[in-house]
C-alpha cells in the first residue's frame, strides 16, 4: 500500500533529493515537499498517479518563484494536492515507473548508494497479498522471486516468531526456509528436477531415472528431450569425447590448481587462443562458466573506471544483472531492443563519463536477437564500450560459428564479447574475447577468475576441439535451422501458441505456473516427451512456457510425435487450442 505518511520521509530520507524534480525542494514537518524547480510537463506528473494525502506539492511556476536566503528557487504558486494509487499493481506500475521522476530515481539507484537505492526501490513497490506478477527491470530473478514471497503473511509472521525465539530455539531458522518451499509449491513454482541419463551416440533420446535416491539406477523408457542446451549435440560428438578421453588419459583429471598457481596447463592456453581466433581479438580469457565471467567483467570494469556509466538491456540475462549490481557503478536501464530510448538515456548522459552498452545478441526466453549494427552507431555517436553477450548464439549463427556478430559482420565494433562452452559447444565453461588489454586487466584483477581452481584440461581439451570443429563445419548449423524452422511450421500449422521468433529458440506459451508444471508431467509420464517448464520469475507471470530446442537430430517422426502430444496435452488440460480443418 502506498501511504505517504511514511512514503515521503522515507524516499527523502533515502537520498532522492537527487530526483530531478525535487533536488531543490526541502520536506516541511507534515510530510509535504515543495517542488522549487520543476517546470514543463513533469510539474503535475504527481496530480495523475497520487491519492489525496498528507503528502503535496507546489509546481514551480518561472514568473512566480522567489529565492531564499539560502538560494533555492521556491515557487510561490497555488499548491496542488498529490494523488497515490491506493495499491500500486502490475497494470499500473509500469506506467508509473516511466513517468514519476520519484520511481525513476529509485529505480535507476541512488547516485553513489546503489544498494540503498535497490532497498529503497523493495519497499516503494511492495506489494500485499499474492504480490506482484511482474519482476522490476533488472531486479536479479531469484532476489525477485524472496521479495514476494517475503510479504506473505504466513512467512512474515514465521519470520517475527524466529527472530523472538532465535537464541531458545534453532528450529525457527528450518520454519523460515520451510515457509518459503511451502509458498513455492502452492503457486506451483516449486523446482523439481527431472533426472535423466544420457547415452553416447542417443542423442536427443535419454534414459529417465527414478527421482528416488535408493532406486537411482533404475532406469525407466527412453525419453526424447526437447530442452537441451545442447543444441548441436557437440557433448556427443566423437571429436569431443576422443579429444577429453586422450587429454584424460595424458593429464589426469584435474588442473591441479588455480590459474595464478600451477593451473594454467598447455591446454587453457591453446583454448584461449582458438576462441581469440574465432572472435577475431586479440586475446580470450577462459571462466569457469559464462555467467561467472559476465559478472566479474563488469565488476572489473568497475574497478579500473569507477565513475564508468552502464547502459543496460531490460532482458538481459540474470548473469549481467548481477555483474551491474556488484559493480555498484551507475545505470541506465533501457527498453528491450528500444534504440530511441537507448538515445535518449546516452543523451542526457555526461559526456565526459565513460560509457558502456550491455546486452545481448540472442535472448533466450523470448528468442528475440538485438540490433547490433544500430546499437553500436549509437555506441559510436555517443563515445560508449558495447559488450555482448552471445551465449545463446555462438556456435550457431556466423560462418565459423563465431554467432551473430560474425553472421552480420559486426565482430570489429564489439568491444568485449562473452561466450560459452556449454551450449553449442556441448561441453563446459565460459569465456571472454576482446583486445589484449581488456582482458589482461579482468585476469589480473578478476577474484572470480583468479581465486579458484581452472577448469580441467580435458574440459579445455574437449572445447577447443568442438570450437575448432564447428569453424570449419557449417552443416550442423544449417541443419539446425532447418529443424528449427519445421517445428515452427508444424506448431503453427497445428494453431499451437507458438512465438514467432528470429532466432532458434521456440517458446510455447502456457501462461500457468501450476498447469505448465502438470502439463510438463503428463507429456514425460504420458508420451515419454522432456520439456521444462519455464516459469516466474525467469519469466513474468502470465508468460509461462516450454521452451523447445530443436536439434540437427531431431528427425520429422520425432517432432510429429511431439506435436501431436502436446496437443493431446492442451486438449486434456483444457487449453486453449483451435483445430485445423
Amino acid at each position: 500500500m502506498f501511504n505517504s505518511s511514511h512514503f515521503v520521509p522515507q524516499i527523502v530520507s533515502n537520498g532522492l533529493r537527487a530526483c530531478p524534480i525535487l533536488s531543490r525542494g526541502s520536506s516541511s514537518s507534515s510530510g509535504s515537499i515543495i517542488n522549487n524547480g520543476a517546470s514543463g510537463p513533469n510539474s503535475n506528473i504527481y496530480v495523475d498517479y497520487f491519492s489525496t494525502s498528507t503528502a503535496s506539492i507546489i509546481p514551480a511556476v518561472n514568473n512566480g518563484s522567489t529565492t531564499t536566503p539560502s538560494g533555492s528557487m521556491v515557487s510561490s504558486a497555488t499548491t496542488t494536492t498529490i494523488k497515490h494509487p491506493s495499491t500500486l499493481t502490475p497494470d499500473n506500475a509500469k506506467d508509473f515507473f516511466e513517468k514519476c521522476p520519484y520511481a525513476n530515481v529509485v529505480e535507476e539507484g541512488i547516485k553513489k548508494d546503489h544498494e540503498k537505492g535497490l532497498e529503497a526501490l523493495s519497499e516503494l513497490i511492495k506489494p500485499t497479498g499474492s504480490g506482484v506478477s511482474k519482476r522490476l527491470e533488472h531486479q536479479d530473478p531469484q532476489e525477485a522471486l524472496l521479495n514476494e514471497m517475503i510479504e506473505m503473511n504466513e512467512i512474515k509472521a514465521t519470520h517475527r516468531n524466529s527472530k523472538k525465539n532465535i537464541t531458545e530455539n534453532k528450529e525457527n531458522y528450518v520454519n523460515g526456509f520451510k515457509a518459503v518451499i511451502d509458498n513455492l509449491k502452492q503457486e506451483g513454482r516449486y523446482r523439481v528436477f527431472t533426472t535423466i541419463q544420457r547415452q553416447v551416440g542417443s542423442f536427443p533420446h535419454a534414459k529417465q531415472k527414478l527421482s528416488q535416491v535408493k532406486e537411482l539406477e533404475q532406469l525407466q523408457d527412453s525419453v526424447t528431450v526437447w530442452c537441451s542446451n545442447d543444441y548441436l549435440g557437440m557433448g556427443q560428438h566423437p571429436v569431443v569425447i576422443n579429444e577429453m578421453t586422450d587429454s584424460i588419459k595424458k593429464m589426469g583429471a584435474g588442473s591441479g590448481g588455480t590459474r595464478n598457481i600451477s593451473g594454467t596447463t598447455s591446454e587453457h592456453v591453446k583454448l584461449e587462443m582458438e576462441l581469440a581466433d574465432l572472435h577475431n581479438k586479440d586475446g580470450a580469457l577462459v571462466f569457469g562458466s559464462c555467467y561467472i565471467a559476465n559478472v566479474n567483467t563488469l565488476t572489473s570494469i568497475a574497478a579500473i573506471m569507477p565513475d564508468m556509466m552502464i547502459f543496460s538491456d531490460q532482458k538481459n540475462h540474470a548473469s549481467l544483472i548481477e555483474g551491474i549490481r556488484n559493480s555498484k557503478l551507475d545505470k541506465k536501464i533501457f527498453k528491450h531492443n528500444d534504440l530511441k530510448h537507448l538515445e535518449s538515456l546516452l543523451a542526457s548522459a555526461d559526456p565526459a563519463r565513460p560509457k558502456i552498452i550491455v546486452f545481448e545478441s540472442v535472448y533466450s526466453m523470448d528468442g528475440t536477437i538485438a540490433p547490433i549494427a544500430e546499437i553500436c552507431d549509437l555506441a559510436d555517436k555517443y563515445n560508449a564500450l558495447t559488450f555482448i553477450d552471445e551465449v545463446h548464439a555462438v556456435g550457431l549463427y556466423g560462418n565459423r560459428g563465431a554467432g551473430i556478430c560474425e553472421r552480420e559482420n559486426l565482430m570489429d565494433r564489439i568491444d568485449i564479447i562473452s561466450g560459452t562452452l556449454g551450449k553449442a559447444y556441448g561441453v563446459f565453461g565460459g569465456y571472454i574475447a576482446a583486445n589484449k588489454d581488456i582482458v589482461d586487466a579482468v585476469r589480473c584483477l578478476s577474484p572470480g577468475f583468479i581465486f579458484t581452481t581452472s577448469i580441467p584440461p580435458s574440459i579445455a581439451a574437449g572445447a577447443r576441439a568442438s570450437v575448432s570443429y564447428l569453424k570449419s563445419s557449417n552443416k550442423e548449423r544449417k541443419l539446425h535451422q532447418e529443424r528449427t524452422k519445421k517445428l515452427k511450421e508444424m506448431l503453427k500449422d497445428a494453431s499451437l501458441p507458438v512465438l514467432d521468433t528470429d532466432s532458434h529458440i521456440v517458446p510455447l506459451m502456457v501462461g500457468d505456473s501450476v498447469l505448465c508444471k502438470k502439463m510438463s508431467d503428463y507429456l514425460l509420464t504420458k508420451h515419454n516427451i522432456y520439456v521444462q517448464p519455464i516459469n516466474y520469475p525467469t519469466v513474468d507471470k502470465g508468460t509461462e512456457r516450454f521452451r523447445l530446442t530443436p536439434s540437427p537430430v531431431h528427425n520429422d517422426e520425432s517432432m510429429k510425435h511431439l506435436v501431436n502430444s502436446i496437443i493431446d496435452c492442451f486438449q486434456i488440460f483444457g487449453k486453449k487450442y483451435v483445430a485445423k480443418n
